[in-house]
This record gives C-alpha cells, sequence and structure tokens, in this order.
C-alpha cells in the first residue's frame, strides 16, 4: 500500500508541474489590427487634369510591424510622392514603390501621391489601387501570395468632369485653373484661381448647379456662384487671386461691385474695392464686354458678386 501511494503521489506532483509549466509558457504574439484609408485629393478632377491620393496607414496594436511596404496595381510612375516616415521611388522612376521600416503600435503614417493624367494601365481608372504589405513585393512579381496585404475595401477611382463649369485637380504646379471663359446666355461667368505653391489641391466651379447659404448682403446679388477650393479646406498665410468674370450688362456700374465670400465655417464675409494692400478686398476691371473681378483671400468657399 505504501508502495501504491508513493506512486500516486508522485504522479500528481508530475501532472501539477506541468499544469505550471503550460500556464507560464509565454503566449504568442497577436497580429497587428492595421487598417488603410486612401483619400482622392480631389474626388473629381476637369478633363487632363492630375489625380491625388493621400493614403494613411494605422496600426492599433498590440504589435509592431517589423517591416512595411507600399505598392500599386498601376505600373504608371507618380508624378509627385512625400511620405511622412521612410522613403519612396523618385517621381518618374518608376511605379511607386515605399519602404517604411517598422511602423510601431498605435503609430501612423501618411503617404500623399499623385499622378498625371489619364491613366493608361487600370481596369478602373483613376483608381491606383494601393497595396501595403509586409514582404516587398509588388503585384507584378506575387506580392499577394505570401506574408500579410492590406488595402482599403473603400478605395474608389476619381471621377472626371468634362463640364465647363469645372475645372482643376491636384495642381503640380503653381499655374492658374479656370473654367470656360467663353461667355455668352449658356455661360454667364468664368472662375479661376492661382494657388499660393504646388502640390496642392486646386478647383474652381461656377454654373447653376453652385449654391451657398446668403441672407443679408446677397439680397442684391449678381451673375452666379463660384466655388473655390485650395488645399483641401486649409487657411493659408498668404493671400492668392480668384477670378470671376462676369457679362458687363450682368453687373451693375463698376463703382457699385462689391463679393460675398462665403467661407468654409459657413461665415459671410464682404469684400470691398482694394485701396492699397491687396487682402480681403477686390479689383474690378473692364474687359471689352465683360468685367473682371479680382478677389484677394486666404480661405475657401463660395463667392458672388453683390451690389
Amino acid at each position: 500500500m505504501r508502495k501504491k501511494s508513493v506512486g500516486r503521489l508522485l504522479g500528481a506532483l508530475c501532472l501539477a508541474g506541468s499544469f505550471v509549466f503550460a500556464a507560464t509558457a509565454p503566449a504568442s504574439a497577436s497580429p497587428p489590427r492595421w487598417s488603410m484609408t486612401v483619400t482622392n485629393l480631389p474626388s473629381t478632377v476637369g478633363t487632363g487634369s492630375a489625380m491625388g491620393y493621400r493614403v494613411t496607414i494605422s496600426n492599433a496594436g498590440p504589435s509592431n510591424i517589423s517591416q512595411l511596404f507600399l505598392v500599386t496595381k498601376t505600373q504608371q510612375s507618380p508624378a509627385y510622392v512625400v511620405t511622412s516616415q521612410g522613403t519612396c521611388a523618385a517621381p518618374g522612376a518608376g511605379p511607386l514603390a515605399c519602404t517604411f521600416g517598422a511602423l510601431n503600435a498605435r503609430k501612423s503614417l501618411t503617404v500623399v501621391v499623385a499622378y498625371a493624367a489619364p491613366f493608361t494601365d487600370t481596369a478602373d481608372a483613376g483608381d491606383p489601387v494601393f497595396q501595403a504589405n509586409s514582404n516587398g513585393l509588388t503585384f507584378s512579381d506575387g506580392g499577394s501570395s505570401h506574408g500579410d496585404t492590406l488595402t482599403d475595401p473603400h478605395e474608389k477611382g476619381t471621377l472626371t468632369s468634362s463640364s465647363h463649369d469645372f475645372a482643376g485637380g491636384f495642381a503640380l504646379t503653381n499655374a492658374g485653373v479656370g473654367t470656360d471663359d467663353h461667355l455668352g446666355d449658356s455661360n454667364k461667368q468664368a472662375t479661376s484661381v492661382t494657388p499660393p505653391a504646388a502640390d496642392l489641391v486646386v478647383t474652381a466651379e461656377d454654373g447653376p448647379s453652385v449654391s451657398f447659404a446668403c441672407k443679408n448682403i446677397c439680397s442684391k446679388a449678381f451673375g452666379e456662384w463660384s466655388r473655390i477650393n485650395v488645399g483641401n479646406g486649409q487657411t493659408f498665410g498668404t493671400f492668392f487671386p480668384v477670378t470671376l468674370l462676369v457679362r458687363a450688362s450682368d453687373t451693375p456700374s463698376l463703382s457699385q461691385i462689391k463679393l460675398a465670400h462665403v467661407l468654409d465655417n459657413g461665415t459671410t464675409v464682404q469684400l470691398n474695392q482694394c485701396t492699397s494692400v491687396l487682402q480681403n478686398c477686390i479689383v474690378v476691371t473692364p474687359v471689352g464686354a465683360n468685367v473682371k473681378i479680382t478677389a484677394y483671400v486666404d480661405q475657401n468657399g463660395g463667392i458672388r458678386g453683390i451690389r
């Protein structure tokens, strides 16, 4: 009996030891919870304008991603690329290829990339199809066959507008963009904007489909509303020109012309004719049968003539 009791005791102790070992063994690391968001810059561009995209990759943890890369399905070379972490191949050097190194838990990185239109090698025009991965492979050499890959399931192609009332896209230079300036009964106003810098979203739009809420100072409005978007809503530390071209027959006398500027935050300000400094004011010039009204502003929004 004593022999059997000793044997049972030793067996119980060994079994308990195995439980202790299992309980204290290190657990395997959990895969990182990462996500990608692709934002079109802007969502619509005029015919022939460049298309921009902001790619944000976030690692919510709990683990670090030791190596991270970004590629595209399109083989078209970017015309512009800048990253907040790591390096990307220079514009014109081939398809987008970014190497970020490690992306630590609870950290994010951003890449802004732009392409000169049109895309020539993608099924969905205007959609580069961005893919992050942990192996550095590209779409053409089987980038999705090994390692972890990540895409934005909501990524959409950039739309293209051929309307004479819309112009612009991602501006690769600081040259101005403008809507059709051949005025007539079907095109009563033209809008142009010159950005303060290159590599920004720059669009101009006018026509009957553009409207803004404006009371009081807009009770004696003339012409049409114009919408400007420079830098996707950012406010600048410098003033840039926005020009409205309106038929003279549709305007009051030159000395009476003012502009209403509805800012992105909904505030409406009145722009009077400049006296000296070209800031938040307008310059009015007759141009043949038309009137050119140039506003110097530092914010986006809607602009319309008032008297």
